[in-house]
């Protein structure tokens, strides 16, 4: 993993952990007190604070780490927990033991400074700064010689593979399906960080919301807090709030560069025309993203008017499926159904939501996070793999009739959509097969050995009921 950090002065005693928040923002903010800082770095998240203590190793010099910013992974109060309190919080995974690393975490003092950045409060931060200063005051702590050595050990598939489909009704279902994919198919390459990710393009995944409220599965909070979830959602809506992170989408998406207020002209054109294919949002500033070291992630939304249903399409270039897919995924739902919510009331039309896809380009997870993976897999994949998914392209119904089998696809609403007779299973299931007529491989495998039941019953002369076993 690469370092996000600018170093301005190696004399000084004083370092800044801007966590989410942009380095460069509350370096231009310090002005001349910038020359009294030695580092100021990003902590995106918990494991990223293994590189900070790294840093803090090999910088002896530094006594005071402030942390001034947007906590939105919680990686801030994990650091303060472990210097203040000497506490390894939930989902902190140390590369050294807490002995290893004693001396760092008795020797640096760390000024909490994240509720007033949370007021805005920038003059807290100048005094910090002013008060802390004192690069004469530390040659006594010693280098303890950190060396960073990262687990290496899961498979990469032998080359870059491309596509790949899921439908599901439920967000955590998706995300532990997710993750079963990239660890499984996903190529194991460089990223522009200095870590290694396992990647999978192009990858789609399909919610089913259908106006139905969708609930933040209890599982999710072993892994993320509610307010993770709560405060991203917020911010995709407000562009006050969103300027204070790394990836300003709702000051995207209502104050763009070029495009400016881009919510209110999707909603107008899905008014106006519904059934334009027109309606899109991007959140790509050539002028500000073409040579940023953070450019956004999010790079386009587009909205379908289809009967009184909303559908929701949203395009990631770079989407860590691990730690940040359920937060986007529960956003891309709540930005969904405020797009639904405002048509509704122009309209006077109930607009309930219907689909709602995630297009990741690249769906990865960071080798940090790998093992970490893993674990949520053995801990929940069985339990969600025995989960029954209702098809969207409708379901069968296998029957025996007139010495042959029959299978009668029908939609949602049981109406016939079309019907396959034949003797041979084998050419049964190859003239379905060109049809395309399920969403998902557990189906597939289901009406091939339901096919095969009534074919076996059909040869022995015995009864076929669909189902029983």
């Amino acid at each position: 993993m690469k370092k996000d950090i600018v170093i301005v002065n190696p004399r000084s005693n004083i370092a800044i952990a801007t966590l989410w928040t942009k380095k460069e923002i509350v370096a231009e903010r310090l002005g001349n007190l910038i020359d009294k800082v030695n580092i100021v770095g990003t902590l995106y998240s918990m494991y990223g604070i293994n590189f900070v203590i790294h840093t803090l190793d090999q910088n002896p010099v530094i006594d005071t780490l402030i942390v001034f910013g947007a906590d939105l992974s919680k990686s801030g109060e994990a650091l303060v927990e472990l210097f203040v309190n000497k506490k390894i919080v939930p989902g902190l995974k140390l590369l050294w033991n807490i002995s290893e690393i004693k001396e760092i975490l008795d020797k640096v003092k760390v000024v909490d400074l994240r509720a007033a950045f949370k007021k805005g409060d920038w003059k807290k931060l100048f005094d910090a700064v002013k008060s802390h200063y004192n690069p004469a005051s530390n040659a006594h702590r010693r280098r303890l010689g950190l060396e960073i050595i990262e687990p290496i050990g899961v498979s990469s598939w032998r080359h870059q593979l491309s596509g790949h489909f899921l439908f599901e009704y439920s967000l955590f279902r998706t995300w532990i399906k997710l993750l079963r994919t990239i660890l499984m198919y996903g190529y194991v390459k460089d990223t522009e960080y200095g870590e290694k990710q396992k990647q999978m393009l192009n990858v789609m995944a399909v919610i089913g919301v259908f106006s139905k409220k969708v609930q933040l599965e209890k599982e999710f909070f072993e892994y993320f807090s509610q307010d993770d979830f709560k405060f991203h959602a917020e911010s995709l809506l407000n562009p006050s709030e969103s300027s204070k992170v790394s990836y300003t989408y709702g000051q995207r998406l209502f104050e763009h560069p070029e495009g400016k207020n881009q919510f209110e002209y999707f909603v107008d054109k899905l008014i106006e025309k519904n059934y334009t294919r027109r309606a899109i949002m991007v959140t790509w500033s050539h002028k500000n993203d073409r040579l940023s070291d953070s450019p956004p992630c999010l790079l386009l939304i587009q909205g379908d008017l289809s009967g009184e249903y909303y559908n929701h399409t949203a395009y990631f270039r770079s989407h860590d499926i691990y730690s940040a897919w359920p937060i986007n995924a529960y956003g891309q739902i709540v930005l969904a159904s405020k797009i639904a919510e405002h048509i509704s009331k122009r309209t006077g039309k109930e607009i309930k939501i219907g689909y709602v896809t995630i297009i990741s380009s690249s769906a990865h997870i960071y080798e940090h996070d790998w093992k970490n993976a893993e674990k949520v897999l053995e801990k929940h994949f069985k339990e969600v793999s025995k989960a029954f998914v209702t098809d969207p392209r409708g379901n069968f119904i296998i029957k025996v009739e007139n010495d042959e089998i029959v299978v009668e696809h029908r939609d949602w609403e049981g109406t016939i959509v079309q019907v396959y007779r034949d003797r041979d299973p084998v050419r049964l299931l190859g003239s379905m097969a060109l049809d395309s007529l399920l969403s998902m491989p557990s189906h597939a495998a289901y009406l091939a050995r339901e096919i095969f039941r009534a074919y076996f019953a059909l040869k022995e002369g015995k009864d076929y009921i669909q189902d029983k076993v």
